[in-house]
């Protein structure tokens, strides 16, 4: 291994990168550099030196949310990369609901508020929270494209929210959920060595 970057400290969200990195070439500094973009599922866009693993744009730690179930352990900080803009927004208000008519914008506004929301890295607890941008991003699968000619980075993103909530292994009395699958949109995980079943699904319109 020649260098490690880590976009991302102890992954409680699925935050794992959706795609490699793609080569491109940076003008910085009077310099022309040889780089690689990662955007992630955060929505993040980092440009690194694809020779050192070194920021070429800067990174600065950000304290995070810290109020997660008892047990777990959080990093305090999470990276942020500072000159790239986000590709999605970091969190989600009722006053952004969304659907084809006013009943259902108003039960997706419902639906929002009645959720523990934060911004992005709110860890998963008890009470069901919205994760925004969800596991499927910000970006997926796909990666970006570099124009050479215009200096231009293409990308593909999502504007996707989960629900997730933990539920006590003790208090799910279900085989079929204790080993994972889904049911009624719900998506099961069985988080084994953990005294936690994790259920998610995507924010849709009803």
């Amino acid at each position: 291994m020649v260098w490690a970057f880590q976009a991302e400290h102890h992954n409680l969200w699925d935050y794992d990168l959706p795609s490699g990195p793609s080569l491109i070439e940076v003008q910085h500094d009077g310099k022309r550099i040889a780089a690689l973009a990662q955007a992630t599922k955060m929505g993040h866009l980092f440009i690194l030196d694809r020779d050192t693993g070194q920021p070429v744009l800067p990174v600065e730690e950000r304290t995070v949310a810290q109020d997660g179930v008892a047990g777990e352990w959080l990093s305090a900080t999470q990276p942020f990369p500072v000159k790239t803009p986000r590709l999605v927004p970091d969190r989600l208000e009722p006053r952004d609901d969304w659907g084809v008519t006013p009943w259902d914008r108003g039960q997706c506004r419902d639906t929002i508020a009645s959720l523990r929301r934060g911004s992005i890295f709110t860890p998963p607890t008890l009470k069901a929270s919205l994760q925004y941008p969800g596991n499927a991003g910000g970006t997926n699968w796909g990666g970006v494209s570099f124009d050479r000619a215009r200096g231009l980075i293409v990308v593909s993103q999502t504007n996707l929210a989960f629900i997730v909530q933990l539920i006590p292994r003790a208090e799910v009395t279900d085989r079929r959920r204790h080993s994972g699958g889904e049911e009624g949109g719900w998506e099961y995980a069985p988080m084994k060595g953990t005294p936690y079943i994790m259920r998610r699904r995507a924010l849709l319109s009803t």
